[in-house]
């Protein structure tokens, strides 16, 4: 009969070590189950590559468009900055329509640089979501046979 440990004392080293150790792999058991599973497993691995195929495409369809944004929005400033030279030498002239018109063509560069970007930063969040369909499906497969060995 096991006597239980005196109270505040924990259970005997022996019986936590033991509870702690992994069962020990049979290379035989795990071979043949490799062989078992080897289509499957194939099949599986090629379900990953076209899925991780398919995010590779869209990650560079989401870095084209971001260049786009920037190249958009480097004119934009440029833009922005050549005009505002212009306004300031309109400034100088005595016409009153010159000034006003100047500074609305001013104003129209200034909302294309913001809203290009804007645009940018809204592609450039969704980086964080590159490969995310691919991260989830091997995590679940390395959960799946941990479970099973």
């Amino acid at each position: 009969m096991d006597a239980a440990p005196p109270p505040g004392q924990s259970p005997a080293p022996d019986a936590a070590a033991g509870a702690a150790r992994p069962a020990a792999i049979n290379p035989l058991e795990l071979i043949a189950a490799l062989r078992s599973a080897g289509r499957p497993l194939f099949a599986q691995l090629a379900l990953h590559g076209e899925l991780l195929r398919v995010e590779l495409a869209e990650e560079r369809n989401r870095l084209l468009k971001m260049a786009v944004a920037t190249l958009v929005c480097f004119i934009g400033l440029l833009c922005t900055m050549i005009l505002a030279g212009i306004v300031a030498l309109a400034f100088t002239w005595d016409t009153p329509y010159r000034i006003p018109a100047a500074i609305a063509i001013v104003g129209a560069f200034v909302l294309v640089t913001g809203l290009a970007g804007w645009r940018l930063r809204v592609l450039s969040a969704l980086g964080r979501q590159s490969f995310a369909a691919t991260r989830e499906e091997i995590a679940a497969d390395l959960a799946l046979l941990r479970s099973r060995m």
